[in-house]
């Protein structure tokens, strides 16, 4: 007689296997650091109450100040009471820094190189956020992006402000400084895209966010007479999947734009990310048209900011959401993620089939004015019918399957062919 295994077990079962397999992709697995493990542990707040302590927040700011090498200055996090700083940053030159922190009341300051000699000193203190009277502390939920901070720089040092803490960086580690900045131009081939960053974007964010953020790259520079086609990749992606598709692109009437940002991240968050970056770059650059092209996992990233973020007034340049085999219904591995003690990297709580993103997310309906196309694989074993989750078929204006597998329909001529003549029928 055979026996029948229980829901737990199978959930269990299955959660194993993903596990082996993470350890034969090159043990990644096993090397998320604490930042990043959603249970490493918790600290305790002055009330007694138990607060999560991986990164799960963004606060996004900028430095003012005249006269100043802002790529030579650090942003300090740091909760009062705790023993050591929370977080730091380092902007790419006149752009703006990206805190990635656990959820939590944050005070911060900065730090200027003004010698030049490299290190960044307690001596060098050049400002810190809060005005004569006004608030000195930033609040930061899980999840959330906390954007428009800006702190005001002093052209030497001595500034009045002290350390609450002496700062140094860890030994044989230096100081990592964020390389790019939202509206750089980068080819798509580029090597800040390989797949060995794209990796560590997954398994390690709070690395990646300290060099790339979450930005949005111009493949040319913009042109006023070209729409723009935002590309959107999924679990350890770039924009090195969208390889086929931008060699393809008429790009006479075309320009690819690409979201690049760490897929480990909760996907609400990296929804928030990306609207902020779209919303600068369409002050800058006014297109009355767009279109957004995801991936994978992306789908539900890309979704959630179409739900939360745009209307008929808000983002209404969007006008065509692709989205190649998305696993709308998410996975059941997931869910074990959330069960079993082990590692647990953010991205994993809003994948689970019974997660609240998934269900909010395709809850919510697109905005009136955004045509969804759904794309995908015959021989997906990844996606399979999750692909095909009602919520979001029923959305969509057509649904096209094609014989790919997960990966390939990202280089198959018909699924772009097909691409094409709905760009050709919709937009001209």
């Amino acid at each position: 007689m055979r026996k029948r295994i229980s829901k737990p077990r199978k959930i269990a079962l299955a959660l194993l296997l993903a596990l082996l397999l993470a350890g034969a992709a090159g043990c990644r697995y096993m090397s998320i650091p604490a930042k990043d493990d959603v249970l490493a542990g918790q600290t305790k707040a002055k009330s007694g109450e138990a607060t999560n302590a991986y990164n799960s927040a963004v606060i996004k700011g900028r430095f003012a100040g005249e006269g100043i090498n802002r790529h030579s200055t650090l942003v300090l996090a740091w909760r009062p009471g705790d023993a050591d700083y929370t977080e730091y940053a380092v902007a790419a030159g006149s752009g703006p820094f990206m805190l990635y922190l656990p959820q939590g009341r944050y005070r911060l300051f900065a730090i200027t190189d003004y010698n030049r000699n490299g290190v960044f000193e307690a001596a060098e203190v050049s400002g810190r956020y809060g005005a004569p009277g006004g608030p000195e502390e930033i609040s930061v939920r899980e999840g959330e992006l906390v954007s428009g901070v800006v702190i005001a720089l002093s052209r030497s040092g001595g500034h009045s402000d002290a350390l609450p803490l002496e700062w140094r960086p860890k030994k044989k580690q230096p100081v990592l400084r964020q390389l790019t900045h939202n509206g750089q131009t980068l080819k798509v081939y580029h090597e800040y895209f390989s797949p060995e960053n794209a990796q560590t974007g997954y398994w390690n964010p709070s690395s990646f966010m300290k060099v790339f953020g979450a930005h949005i790259y111009l493949a040319e520079d913009y042109s006023p007479r070209k729409i723009p086609i935002l590309f959107v990749h999924g679990t350890e992606g770039s924009p090195h999947n969208w390889m086929f598709f931008c060699m393809r692109l008429d790009r006479s009437r075309y320009q690819p734009w690409f979201f690049y940002y760490p897929s480990g991240i909760r996907l609400g968050l990296a929804a928030s990310l990306l609207d902020e970056e779209l919303r600068e770059l369409h002050n800058r650059y006014g297109f009355t048209k767009m279109v957004v092209v995801a991936h994978s996992v992306g789908g539900l990233t890309t979704r959630s900011f179409l739900t939360r973020y745009a209307s008929d007034k808000e983002h209404a340049f969007i006008r065509l959401f692709f989205t190649l085999a998305t696993p709308w219904s998410g996975f059941s591995v997931a869910d074990a993620s959330q069960i079993l003690t082990h590692k647990s990297i953010p991205a994993w709580i809003d994948l689970g089939t019974q997660s609240a993103f998934i269900a909010n997310t395709l809850a919510d309906e697109l905005p009136k004015n955004v045509r969804h196309y759904i794309f995908y694989g015959k021989d997906d074993s990844l996606c399979g019918d999750k692909a095909l989750d009602d919520r979001a078929v029923s959305c969509a204006v057509q649904l096209y399957s094609f014989p790919c597998d997960h990966t390939s329909i990202l280089s198959d001529r018909r699924v772009f062919a097909q691409f094409g003549k709905i760009l050709e029928k919709e937009l001209w």
